[in-house]
């Protein structure tokens, strides 16, 4: 039948490739993991656009003789093991001979080494193409250490080499892979340069908070706090940040077991639940955290890149870390206390101030982001607020400031169609606010009822089945997040120059980021410009934010947290996540309160908008209780 048949070794070579180096910085990651292995003190990478042309990696490690170096590149030659039982004992980053074979099946590869006790004044050189084999033949070194360049990956497999992105994304990739191996081997001098320029220079004997400082800027290495930890004969240290200085992104989070690199659920969880309660849900703590285990009792022989480990006893590593995670975050006096304003802590100049600034926000938000074409505008009765009716007299004489600025408001908020619903969100009915069909056809029940605002943070309305709890952050967060979409939809938004720029540090994977989103940037209103080695200067920001007084520099680092997830993200989602941090920030935060005027604009707007029982995060903006939960409270039935 002869349906089965024996691949060819070419054949067999480059699958094997496939499951090793996916792109550019696996093979850096196999090179450099080559230089540790070997002891060197000094390590310089040399890329050349995003490594698709050139990466070249220079150490200054024990070096290879000629025999050595003819069999290196061949499969599963390796010096690290040599019985089944040295799998068990892994205390090398390379083991399994895969990583230069590889390499060599989908490149072409110039090696020259020199033995560190080598008596000959010259090294020796291999050349390899697409797996043929050149002889090994003399080569000029004048020290002893290896280099390995790398040419023209997947050359010889077009199909994996289109998938390849931009020289710039391949970058970033690559500065990953170099912060995963540089953060646990300070004691190493490393150097990185792209397309001849220098980017990084680490020194060797570093501390790990000053490697950190080099690699991310000081203001986030300065900040973290020392975790140390030993139980059982597992030592677990490293640098953790404070709950109140979590990122948008988890991309902070570095896990090491016996100085490699991994990715695993169990570590990541305890990272979690350490910080439950303590930092925002949406945020994710910055920490960098090396855990030192027997290595009989972890298995790293699971995955051919060996980013995973497997643990013996999983809930023993799981308990520890988290224990010692929850001791240093306990004893840790830096985390702000939270406490809800009220009107009585705050004086009236400050009170009036407040609100005055609110109201020119908001009505010079709503003016610039009218649509070009005419919208339906929704008229408030005079005298009649939604939830808070009052009569017109005594409107007048009580709250005469608060009648006119609402006047004012209510001319210029006229929604814009919102944008097309998003099949993540359903169809939104706001069952606590009935609509404008709904007071045409019939008398409010609730004339001369006011809506209140308790704790400065939560308003509540009377509704025709009960009542409604409404949450003005959440809820004005949504009206912000639908009149951004719907001016993003029309053009850019307007932005505000600042007087003196903000000056944010970045780390190089940042500066990348951001430049690979000027149009972006453009779009929202927001300016940046390199400005330094490791610093970005912010020119100018949405007006909204800057009529808000939201931090540039915040608002920029946020931005960054978002950009970070961007290649696993469509740009839809990613701007709708975008747009979503703006409106929180600018949205009425709880703790502030709000004049009748205010709470009569916010309701009233909110009959206008899709998806209102819900901010952009998904929390409820309201809660409704009926009257019949009431009564059963009050045992009335």
């Amino acid at each position: 039948m002869a349906g089965i048949h024996i691949l060819p070794a070419e054949l067999v070579n480059k699958i094997a490739a496939g499951e090793v180096i996916e792109r550019p910085a696996s093979v850096v990651k196999e090179l450099i993991e080559n230089s540790l292995d070997a002891g060197a003190t000094f390590i310089e990478i040399t890329i050349e656009d995003g490594g698709r042309k050139s990466i070249s990696v220079r150490d200054n490690g024990i070096g290879m003789d000629a025999d050595d170096l003819s069999k290196a590149f061949m499969p599963h030659a390796t010096s690290k093991i040599a019985k089944s039982e040295d799998l068990f004992n892994i205390q090398t980053m390379g083991f399994r001979g895969e990583a230069l074979a590889s390499i060599a099946a989908v490149g072409r590869i110039d090696a020259i080494s020199k033995p560190r006790d080598s008596k000959e004044p010259h090294g020796f050189s291999i050349h390899i193409e697409g797996g043929n084999y050149q002889p090994v033949k003399p080569a000029s070194m004048p020290g002893h250490g290896t280099v390995i360049t790398v040419q023209d990956l997947f050359y010889n497999t077009p199909a994996r080499r289109k998938f390849l992105r931009t020289a710039n994304t391949e970058f970033g990739h690559i500065l990953e892979q170099f912060y995963r191996l540089t953060i646990p081997n300070c004691q190493v001098e490393f150097t990185l340069i792209h397309n001849k320029k220098p980017i990084l220079h680490l020194p060797a004997n570093q501390s790990l908070r000053a490697r950190l400082s080099d690699l991310f800027g000081s203001e986030l290495a300065d900040n973290l706090i020392d975790l140390t930890s030993k139980e059982d004969e597992i030592i677990v240290s490293g640098l953790i940040c404070p709950p109140h200085q979590a990122r948008t992104s988890s991309k902070w989070q570095y896990f090491f077991v016996n100085r490699r690199f991994v990715r695993d659920k169990i570590l990541t969880h305890a990272l979690k639940e350490a910080y439950r309660g303590l930092a925002e849900p949406t945020r994710h703590p910055a920490a960098i955290i090396f855990l030192e285990i027997d290595p009989a009792d972890i298995d790293v022989n699971v995955h051919p890149t060996k980013i995973e480990v497997r643990f013996r006893n999983a809930q023993k590593v799981h308990s520890q870390l988290f224990g010692a995670l929850r001791d240093v975050l306990n004893k840790t006096a830096s985390a702000p206390s939270i406490r809800i304003a009220t009107t009585e802590q705050r004086s009236d100049a400050q009170i009036e101030n407040r609100r005055e600034s609110l109201k020119e926000a908001l009505a010079e938000f709503f003016k610039s982001s009218r649509p070009s074409q005419p919208q339906l505008q929704r008229k408030i009765p005079q005298g009649k607020t939604i939830g808070k009716p009052y009569a017109s007299d005594k409107t007048e004489n009580h709250h005469g400031r608060e009648s006119q600025a609402s006047a004012t408001i209510s001319k210029t908020d006229s929604l814009a169609n919102t944008i097309k619903q998003s099949p993540q969100y359903a169809p939104i009915d706001l069952q606590s606010i009935p609509s404008q069909k709904a007071q045409s056809e019939k008398p409010s029940p609730r004339l001369g009822l006011p809506a209140i605002q308790i704790h400065n943070s939560y308003i509540v309305v009377e509704t025709e089945t009960g009542l409604a709890i409404i949450d003005q952050h959440a809820l004005h967060e949504r009206i912000l997040f639908e009149e951004i979409s719907q001016r993003l939809s029309a053009g850019n938004l307007l932005s505000q120059r600042l007087l003196i720029p903000e000056i944010v540090e970045v780390s190089q994977t940042d500066k990348i980021v951001l430049a690979g989103y000027q149009d972006l940037f453009d779009r929202l209103g927001l300016e940046v410009s390199e400005f330094g080695p490791t610093s970005i200067a912010i020119h100018s920001v949405p007006v909204l934010m800057a009529e808000r007084k939201v931090s540039p520099v915040q608002f920029l680092r946020d931005v960054i947290g978002i950009l970070a997830d961007a290649p696993s993200i469509d740009q839809t989602e990613l701007l709708e996540r975008i747009i979503a941090t703006m409106a929180c920030k600018a949205a009425i935060k709880s703790g502030e309160p709000l004049s009748p005027a205010e709470i009569e604009a916010l309701l009233s707007k909110a009959d206008e908008i899709d998806r209102s029982s819900s901010c952009p995060h998904g929390r409820p903006t309201t809660i409704t209780v009926t009257l019949e939960e009431l009564e059963k409270q009050f045992k009335r039935t």
